[in-house]
């Protein structure tokens, strides 16, 4: 991976392809939470099997959203058939956990793309995306290179953070998400 050099639009599929490489293909419970301006938030739990290809997102406040067999089930849209990366489409928090099907490596007409990649703490990537129409407009992913999976994704000044990664049994079935209010700052691992 080329770390600490500024990046080409070009150079983003390969990024992308060395992070998947990073990961684990598994199931994986990831618990977090979406910070807005304003002191709003929401709390969230995704259960997502790449394998099986899988996933259910429970939020706080919200509806449960799930993919199985092909279809999503949106409770807003109503079930429908898409494959496994466009089903995150309608749930960005689930792609935390596969950074690399983000639309914004520049494979397509996406927005932003990557333009340095460096280390920081002592097990986790910092990817800094740039706008295509503004490059003053910048996010920032953190990638555990431990198991590919994203902890961190800040833009638009919203933050997505994963406070805890655990990998489940196929068949274990999950207790229902209880939601406990933050009672202090959120501070990274990296």
């Amino acid at each position: 991976m080329r770390f600490d050099e500024l990046l080409t639009r070009s150079d983003g599929p390969a990024i992308a392809e060395e992070l998947a490489s990073l990961r684990r293909p598994a199931r994986y419970v990831l618990e977090g939470i979406h910070q807005e301006p304003r002191q709003k938030y929401w709390q969230f739990r995704v259960d997502i099997d790449e394998p099986a290809q899988t996933w259910t997102l429970v939020r706080q406040r919200a509806k449960p959203v799930s993919y199985r067999d092909g279809v999503l089930h949106d409770p807003d849209d109503g079930p429908h058939e898409v494959s496994f990366a466009r089903s995150m489409v309608s749930a960005p928090v689930v792609r935390m956990a596969v950074p690399d099907l983000m639309l914004r490596w520049g494979r397509g007409p996406e927005s932003f793309h990557p333009i340095l990649v460096e280390h920081i703490g002592e097990h986790s990537i910092l990817v800094t995306f740039e706008h295509r129409g503004d490059p003053a407009t910048r996010t920032t992913m953190v990638i555990d290179e431990g198991d590919g999976i994203a902890r961190r994704l800040s833009e638009y000044g919203e933050d997505t953070i994963i406070t805890s990664v655990r990998t489940a049994e196929p068949d274990e079935v999950l207790p229902r998400a209880r939601f406990a209010q933050p009672t202090d700052w959120i501070r990274p691992e990296y």
